[in-house]
């Protein structure tokens, strides 16, 4: 089965657009069923200056029932990026979302407010974070006593609205071995199955309860308009990677160049080393060499023998031997 790549933004938006799936991927991602959704914001696509790619970002408001059959309203920040980015950026945009304020109304009094809501950070990763060798990975509020060292079960809206809890899904370290939840959802993201045109995913399986998305995903290819803003963005896409491959090799030909020219200077200092220890051990030689000629000309002079017949035998002037006596 062929499918639109999910990991594109043209092809996620779509799916993303449909309310009824949109909340099964929530509601798999979360481990929560999503009673309601709502866009809170259009897509926002941001540039990296640095390495010229996309970061995809929807954010949510959403209705959803915990464990305990409890109802709350939180805020759902969904970040999507097929290359590595700087992590400060993640950061940056969910401060974002800690400035912002939500129109709610209250239960009791049906009084419209402002008010802060807590928010639920998604981060779907095309590329793998070193340290993180897992395909998915949650980070959940834990709230311990630090006297006892216990963990406290309790509810606060202090604590809610200055933490959070975020998903980390990592498409490419998807097992062969799909066994959980989360991971029969991220086959539909298996990046082994790409075709020639990156943006196509042909599904070697689909995996069983999610039917449903992987048929909602062919549709883009059959619409010329969305196949084209796909096709677009995989040729934007190869064009940046093109630019950061050129920008690699002209950094790995400026290394080798400097490392080049450092080993030159290397070798020419040694050289200049090598050059003035040899004249310093020639000078130490010649200037031994002299001591001794002196010594025996001193020891030749006080058996008796003339000035200019030490010269002769020792190699010292007769001016340098008169000095001697």
């Amino acid at each position: 089965m062929k499918i639109a790549n999910p990991l594109y933004d043209h092809a996620f938006k779509y799916l993303m657009s449909n309310d009824k799936l949109a909340r099964k991927v929530l509601s798999v991602i979360l481990e929560k069923e999503v009673l309601e959704l709502e866009l809170s914001q259009q897509e926002v696509v941001v540039e990296d200056e640095d390495r010229r790619f996309t970061l995809y970002r929807l954010d949510f408001k959403a209705l959803i029932l915990d464990e305990n059959g409890r109802k709350e309203t939180v805020l759902i920040e969904l970040q999507k990026s097929k290359l590595p980015t700087n992590v400060l950026r993640f950061r940056s945009y969910l401060g974002l979302a800690y400035t912002q304020k939500i129109r709610t109304k209250d239960p009791e009094t049906q009084v419209e407010h402002d008010s802060a809501l807590p928010i639920i950070s998604i981060y779907i990763l095309g590329y793998n974070v070193e340290d993180i060798p897992h395909v998915a990975v949650k980070v959940n509020r834990k709230i311990m006593d630090m006297s006892s060292q216990q963990e406290l079960d309790l509810q606060s809206d202090f604590i809610d609205l200055l933490t959070h809890t975020t998903c980390i899904l990592q498409v490419r370290r998807l097992p062969k071995e799909r066994r959980s939840r989360i991971e029969q959802f991220l086959t539909l993201f298996n990046q082994a199955w790409v075709m020639e045109e990156k943006y196509i995913l042909d599904l070697q399986e689909v995996p069983e309860g999610f039917e449903d998305i992987a048929e909602y995903l062919q549709r883009p290819l059959q619409e010329e308009e969305i196949r084209a803003k796909l096709r677009a963005e995989e040729e934007v896409e190869a064009i940046f990677a093109q630019q950061e491959a050129d920008k690699a090799y002209y950094k790995r030909t400026a290394e080798e160049a400097k490392a080049r020219e450092e080993e030159a200077k290397a070798r020419e200092e040694e050289e200049r080393r090598q050059k003035e220890e040899a004249k310093a051990r020639e000078e130490l030689a010649l200037e031994q060499a002299r001591h001794a000629r002196i010594k025996l000309a001193r020891l030749l002079l006080r058996t008796g023998m003339s000035v200019k017949d030490a010269a002769l035998e020792t190699g010292l002037s007769e001016e340098e031997l008169k000095k001697l006596e």
